[in-house]
This record gives C-alpha cells, structure tokens and sequence, in this order.
C-alpha cells in the first residue's frame, strides 16, 4: 500500500541533506573565524562567527523538526504497509499500555482501518469522527492508535484515552530523538577543535536539548493526560485536570502571549497552572463533576505582535474544532471557555464563528473582537460573562503599552484623557474592540475580588476563581456578579435612588 503524495524516501534524503548543510556551515565559520584571530582581530570574529552561528542554529532547529516530522511518516508509511501494532524500540511498555489495553495483545489479523480511512477521518468534523470511533472495539482503536499516533494525537473528535495514548508515543519518540541529537553535540564537543564562541554555543545547545528531555520524561513519568503535542516552532500543547471521559461539565482555558510549548509547565507560573488551579479549587469546593483543560493550540504572540489580530485569525478556527470534539464526547456535555488577555479575542474571534460552548468567560481582555455580547454564537441559552480585576492596566486601553513607539504612547495616554473626561465612556474601547467589561458589551460581569493585575484571575483564595468554577460547573446562580446601573425599583431611605447592588447566591 501506498499513501499519496508522500514520497518516505525522499523526504528522509531531503532531511539528510538539512544535516549535512549544518555541517558544512558550521565548517565553513571555523574556517572564517580562524585566520581573523589569528591576525589578532578578536572583535571581527566573534562578529562573524556569531552570525553564522545563528545561521546555523536555525537551520539545524528546521532539521530537527523536519527530521521528526519524517520519523511520524514513515512509522505511519510502516504501519499502512503491514497495519499491526508497531512497537518502537524506545517506546516503554508503560506507554503502549496506555495505547492497547491491558491483556488485549496485538490483534490475531490486521487491523480493519487502512491508512486511506485515516486521511479520511483527518477531513472529517469532529462529529463525523467521533461517530466513527464510537463504532470501533477498544482494542481496534488502541491498535490503531499505536500505528498511526501522529494522526490520532490532534484528532478532535478521537476519544481521550486514545489521544492521551498517542500523545504518550509522540513524547517518547521526540524523547529518543532528542537523545540522538544530545549525542551527537556531546560527541562534537569532545572532539574537540572548536573556537571558544562555537564551544559556548554547542554547550548551549546541549543544555536546552538536556533540558527538553528532562521534562518531557518528567510528563511521561507523572503520566500527564495530554490531548495535542506539537513540538514545532513554538509547540502546542493541550493538557487535562481531571477524568475528561466521565466529566458533564468541561473547563477550557485560552492562554494570552508569550506563552509556548517551553514555559507551559514552568513551576507555579506556567500557564498549565491556570487549569489545574481551577480543577483543585472545584474539588475543594465539593464538585467533583469537573474537568479542565489547559488549550495552548495555536501560535500565541510575542511582544509587540500583540497589537495584530493575526495569531488570533490563525487560531481561533482550530479553537472551535477543539470544542466541537469536546461537545462529541458521548453524553451531557457542559462546556465553558475561558479567554485571558489575548486568549480573550481568539475566543471572541471563535465565538463569533460559532463556537459549541454553553458559556464564554473574557477576563483580562484586550477587546474581543465582538461589538456585542450578542454577535457570539454558542450553543442555545448560551451566556457571556467578563471580569476585569482592578489594576489590571490592560481594561484600561494600555494592553501593549510597554512594546510600542513613544509616539503611540502618547496617543494612548491621551486618548485615556479624554476617556477619563467622558463619564461612561470611559475605557469602552479597546485595543481589539469593546471592552467586554464595559455595560455597553452586554456581558455578565463577575466580580473579581481578590485578584490584582493581569495575571491573577485563576489565583486561589479569590472570587475570580471561585466565580470560574460556578461558572464551568452550570451553577450561575452562584456567581458573584456587579449590577453596573443604578437600578431604580425603590427610593432609598433618604429619597435617592437605591446604590448599585452585588448579586450574590
């Protein structure tokens, strides 16, 4: 059998190729570098060297990822040819197990499902592909998922355990190929030869490689549900709290900039955090019928790019296949979907494409790219919420202050001026739009007590996270909400008007 278009071959003499241009670059900057300090021209070399250091650093980085792209084709090219269950060499037993089930073994024939049906299933919504597994034994997709891990890892619609599973087999493949490469560094560096500024950069190398490993053997180690993993560019990652199968209500968490694949995990701080924060404070709150998950899946933006809406046009079409695939899911699904800073308007943006949620949370929002609360479009009752904590200086129209021009500083800061003279107008507009905190969006605005900034609004101990949980959990009679209009139903004792009113359950 063979797959279309996908010449295995090829692709690994193109991959070896990539290596060997490495090699000849790297080549080619000792050579240039040497007669320079050896004329005493330290300064020039370290100029040049560091340039094609860099020259060298990322093409070697595009053969990694093209040389692990490769290994994923030819074990599915393999497995279409002789569809049994592969078992790389590297690949634990632990790891498979999750894959096929205990005690069930490779099948006694091929495996029914041909590689065609999986590029099939790759075209299909969500419910198509959920359908079609529903259809499957267990042990028919765990063989499969074994086979064909690469396909399967981002299959929004595949059931969890199979994507846990395969993103298990993933991780352990990039760890092998990691090893290979932290060998390969080590060897060069004892062999020695190297100018002192390659030898700094080669160690750099080995370190972050080292690194990489240690942690992603710590993921397989702690035996983490992780539902997408992509380790090229920046990577993508999507991580469960919680049994996923058997939860009713469903958490997701859409991460804001400068959050990619190598600080998703970083201690206290990595944006993982966030869910898994949300799924303890449910638990200590007695609610047990809840499971969040951590979505990096799309490219975030750094720095400046903030101020475009392009990673946000990019993701927010994968944003809303992710939730289909989580609205499949057999049984009552009550999902929620979480958007923090820039997070917020790529799920306005999914919002408005028709996203399956039954609820939308804007915190810490840069605008969403909604003029309404009305434009979203989610599943029937649907509801949209906001929450805005105080001190966070992004509700205030300054969310990409620090990374522009002083001219546009200027035109911000003045713009807040005349924002300020405006009564209730005042911090309406945002950067990407109406600020969904503002009464004229038309969102439920939670309260927020407790948290301060930008970045503490899954911070245990505070209403903002408890108000998440009663959110995700279909309890909004619980939700501590602000009543913004002074709301004239009885005089006060005095004859004015009754003061603005909390609600709260």
């Amino acid at each position: 059998m063979t797959i279309v278009g996908i010449d295995p071959a090829g692709l690994a003499d193109l991959g070896a190729v990539l290596d060997v241009r490495s090699d000849t670059i790297e080549r080619a900057a000792l050579r240039a570098v040497d007669p320079l300090q050896r004329l005493g021209r330290e300064n020039a070399a370290d100029r040049v060297g560091f340039r094609l250091t860099s020259t060298v650093g990322t093409l070697r980085s595009a053969s990694e990822d093209f040389r692990w792209r490769i290994d994923a084709v030819l074990a599915e090219t393999a497995a279409a040819r002789q569809p049994r269950l592969l078992a790389a060499s590297h690949v634990s037993r632990a790891v498979l197990a999750k894959a096929v089930p205990i005690g069930a073994g490779p099948p006694a024939g091929p495996v029914v499902v041909s590689a065609a049906t999986i590029r099939r299933l790759l075209d299909q919504a969500p419910a198509e592909v959920a359908a079609y597994f529903a259809s499957q034994t267990r042990e028919t997709i765990g063989v499969l998922t074994a086979a064909f891990p690469a396909a399967i890892c981002g299959m929004d619609g595949a059931p969890p355990w199979a994507r846990y599973a395969a993103n298990d087999l993933l991780i352990a493949q990039r760890v092998a190929l990691l090893r290979q490469r932290a060998a390969s560094v080590s060897d060069t560096l004892l062999a020695g030869g190297l100018v002192w500024f390659m030898e700094r950069v080669m160690e750099a190398q080995l370190d972050e490689i080292n690194g990489e490993i240690t942690e992603l053997e710590l993921w397989l180690a702690e035996d983490r549900q992780i539902l997408l993993f992509d380790p090229s560019g920046d990577g993508r990652v999507a991580e469960v709290f919680g049994d996923l199968e058997g939860a009713g209500n469903i958490g997701v968490v859409v991460p804001g900039i400068t959050n990619d694949r190598s600080n998703f995990s970083d201690g206290a701080g990595g944006f993982r955090a966030s869910a898994r924060s949300i799924h303890e404070r449910a638990g200590e709150l007695g609610i047990d019928d809840v499971a969040t998950i951590a979505w990096l899946g799309y490219d975030t933006p750094d720095g400046a790019d903030a101020v475009l809406r392009t990673a946000a046009d990019a993701g927010h079409g994968d944003l809303v296949d992710f939730v289909a695939g989580m609205g499949s899911l057999p049984g009552r699904r009550h999902i929620t979907v979480i958007g923090h800073s820039y997070g917020s308007l790529v799920t306005g943006l999914a919002a408005a494409a028709g996203l399956a949620a039954n609820e939308v949370v804007f915190v810490g929002s840069p605008g969403t790219g909604l003029a309404h609360a009305d434009d979203a479009k989610l599943k029937p009752g649907g509801v949209v919420w906001a929450g805005l904590a105080d001190g966070d200086l992004i509700g205030a129209g300054i969310d990409v202050s620090e990374y522009l021009t002083p001219a546009r500083q200027l035109e911000q800061a003045i713009r807040r001026l005349f924002d300020s003279l405006g009564g209730e107008d005042a911090n309406r507009e945002l950067h990407h739009g109406v600020n969904p905190a503002h009464e004229d969006f038309g969102a439920l605005e939670i309260h927020t007590d407790g948290s301060a900034g930008h970045s503490e609004y899954f911070k245990k101990g505070t209403v903002t996270i408890d108000n998440l949980v009663f959110i995700i959990a279909g309890m909004d009679a619980r939700v501590s909400i602000e009543v913004p209009d002074v709301i004239d139903m009885a005089p006060g004792p005095l004859g004015e008007p009754t003061p603005p009113v909390s609600i709260t359950a």
